[in-house]
């Protein structure tokens, strides 16, 4: 197909199934604890405003949790946020994060002698990444489905990240 060739479904047969991708680099990356009595809590990883489920259920399992925060490239959309649970499970969404940054050829980096050490250097290595993110439903260990995972499925570089600009009102 044409680059600028348009694309439409005259019969239902020819339509096919909605997908949300974008272009996106990675502009934030933080860890932390979303309890305030934890000495990794993080106010960013888990503000206010963050999904009420995904603080209280990481808060009571004590739980630690990534959250990024990734620039569209060339889209109108507003800066996209997604959170993942550090675990050592398969079937989780850290491992689907993991897994796909492998599988893109992201060069992330561990280094570091602690788990608090190795999770800092990943967090900055991902800064600046810039991927093609897709959407996807995801198997569980637990039989349920994922269902809205935003994950790499292309990597295209590394480049430089500025902070976003906050703006207080």
């Amino acid at each position: 197909m044409a680059e600028n060739e348009i694309r439409v479904a005259w019969r239902p047969d020819e339509f096919r199934e909605p997908v949300r991708e974008f272009r996106g680099r990675i502009v934030r990356a933080e860890w932390g604890s979303a309890s305030p009595s934890s000495k990794h809590y993080n106010a960013w990883v888990f503000p206010p405003e963050a999904p009420e489920d995904i603080r209280q259920r990481q808060a009571e399992k004590g739980a630690l949790a990534m959250r990024i925060e990734i620039m569209p490239i060339d889209q109108p959309w507003n800066n996209i946020y997604e959170w993942y649970t550090i675990s050592d499970v398969r079937l989780s969404k850290w491992y689907y994060l993991l897994d796909a940054l492998h599988r893109a050829g992201a060069p992330i980096d561990t280094s570091g002698n602690t788990d608090e050490e190795r999770l800092n250097s990943f967090c900055k290595s991902l800064v600046g990444m810039e991927f093609k993110w897709q959407e996807f439903d995801l198997p569980t260990i637990g039989g349920k489905i994922i269902k809205r995972l935003l994950l790499p499925v292309e990597y295209y570089g590394k480049f430089e990240a500025e902070r976003p600009e906050v703006v207080e009102i």
